[in-house]
């Protein structure tokens, strides 16, 4: 059997329960190195990944195993789930997780109804237009399209707004901090971010 699991922003404590109970009950749980590290509350096998790639090949020489491939956040989000559903014919079962977004918005105790939700992993043709557009847009953003550079482009473009921004969500070492993009032009953050971009 075959389950992709949601970690959530990453701490034991923001796992839905029921995460927890297909972990424990699995032969073996593969990830990459920030998923995997989370869970060493968890006494089971754990296979690192190099690419998406090697899910393909521990299928195949696991078979009659439990698996669970683990994901940050809610793996139908820009996750793991697109890739396993075009590779893998084996069925499997998606257990969801706490969106980086839920937990960031919570944190700043912002409602995001009609919010535009985003990935700049890879891609950012769309960041401006979508921000003009819409009056609450959240990203996931990447090394490249990183807070820096977005708030650059932001000032740039004289758009008159509010920015959010989440590091290492839910780990000791967080940090959250909100402002106009003038004032990150020349801060720096960690790789993997939540961008939220209010406009006023």
């Amino acid at each position: 059997m075959l389950y992709i699991v949601g970690l959530g922003p990453g701490h034991k404590d923001y796992m839905i329960k029921k995460s927890i109970d297909v972990l424990e009950h699995s032969d073996i749980i593969v990830g990459f190195k920030r998923a995997l590290d989370s869970l060493e509350f968890i006494n089971k096998k754990k296979i690192y990944l190099k690419s998406l790639a090697d899910i393909d090949k521990i299928l195949l020489s696991e078979q009659e195993q439990v698996i669970s491939v683990v994901a940050s956040g809610d793996p139908t989000f820009y996750g793991i789930t697109n890739y396993i559903k075009n590779n893998i014919t084996e069925d499997f079962e998606i257990i969801p997780g706490i969106s980086s977004f839920q937990y960031l918005t919570s944190k700043v105790k912002l409602t995001w109804n009609n919010a535009y939700l985003g990935s700049l992993h890879g891609r950012s043709d769309e960041f401006l237009k979508m921000v003009k557009e819409n009056e609450i847009t959240i990203w996931l953003t990447d090394k490249k399209n990183n807070p820096t550079e977005l708030c650059k482009l932001l000032d740039n473009e004289l758009i008159n707004c509010k920015v959010v921004v989440g590091e290492n969500l839910s780990y000791d070492d967080e940090v959250i901090s909100q402002g106009k993009p003038k004032q990150f032009l020349n801060k720096s953050f960690s790789e993997l971010c939540v961008f939220i971009i209010i406009r006023e």
